[in-house]
């Protein structure tokens, strides 16, 4: 049985491979009464998602993934309940295209130099109106069995030091908390544990994110085992940050990532979804 709540989706307007209407369609197939799509720095499928939710028995929170700065590593937020049609998040978002666009050149030319061709147009095909990210690169390297799974790739082509790997200049966690805040929705540090960073530095994060006003934590969500959701529920009381739940879903291929595919969240917690 699946979640009524899923608060972390794809779709094929940042990195997922299915469109936001057929995201829709099968979240409420599944069950799924209240679904959040927040693509990668970007809100351009949330009009089709609130269209193909019409007559179902499904509400779509309107949500976005945002690519952040802190201490020197790549921390990924998610805006929840955000106004899509806000002017400086849209203009935000607009840059971030930009960059992601020009960052995916690059990619595409290192992987040239490496002998691996054309894999910026493949990826470009792939991701069609989209924006073009590393995930599109990472399916286009194993179709073309470069590498036998898209998790190979990024260890061994797209991560810092390894042949296809660009830096990306991405907006500073303060930063990305105020356009979360001004776009009237409210910040969630996602997947917490998948940062490999320690636990010191971990609750140094929680803290500077608690201080910046950010809200939540996801503790459920498609990568966390049950000890792991232990732990982040833990990390909510602590820091009285509300309890977020989302799959992450990209796919149908990814298994822990699955649409409505979550345990259910511990007792004495607040949800996310009591805060808006």
């Amino acid at each position: 049985m699946s979640a009524e709540y899923d608060l972390h989706t794809h779709s094929n307007a940042s990195d997922g491979l299915i469109p936001p209407a057929e995201l829709v369609s099968r979240a409420d197939a599944l069950g799924i009464r209240h679904l959040a799509l927040t693509d990668h720095d970007t809100v351009s499928g949330l009009t089709e998602a609130q269209h193909a939710a019409i007559g179902k028995q499904i509400s779509i929170i309107n949500g976005i993934e945002l690519s952040t700065r802190w201490q020197n590593q790549t921390i990924h937020v998610v805006g929840l309940n955000v106004n899509k049609d806000h002017d400086e998040l849209i203009n935000v978002t607009s840059r971030l295209d930009s960059m992601r666009d020009k960052r995916a050149k690059k990619i595409g030319d290192k992987l040239a130099r490496a002998g691996i061709e054309h894999t910026y147009a493949k990826a470009k095909q792939l991701a069609g109106s989209g924006t073009v990210t590393r995930q599109h690169f990472a399916h286009v390297l194993v179709d073309m069995g470069v590498a036998k799974t898209t998790n190979d790739v990024f260890k061994r082509y797209l991560v810092r030091n390894k042949p296809g790997y660009v830096n990306a200049d991405w907006p500073m966690l303060n930063e990305t908390l105020y356009l979360i805040h001004s776009a009237g929705g409210v910040a969630v540090i996602a997947h917490p544990l998948r940062y490999k960073m320690t636990a010191t530095k971990l609750r140094q994060l929680m803290t500077e994110f608690k201080q910046l006003g950010g809200l939540g934590i996801e503790v459920v969500t498609g990568s966390h085992s049950r000890d792991e959701i232990s732990l982040v529920a833990n990390y909510a009381k602590q820091y009285e940050l509300a309890a977020s739940v989302g799959s992450d879903f990209h796919n149908l291929d990814t298994a822990w990532a699955q649409l409505g595919n979550l345990a259910s969240l511990p007792d004495n917690l607040t949800p996310i979804w009591q805060v808006w």
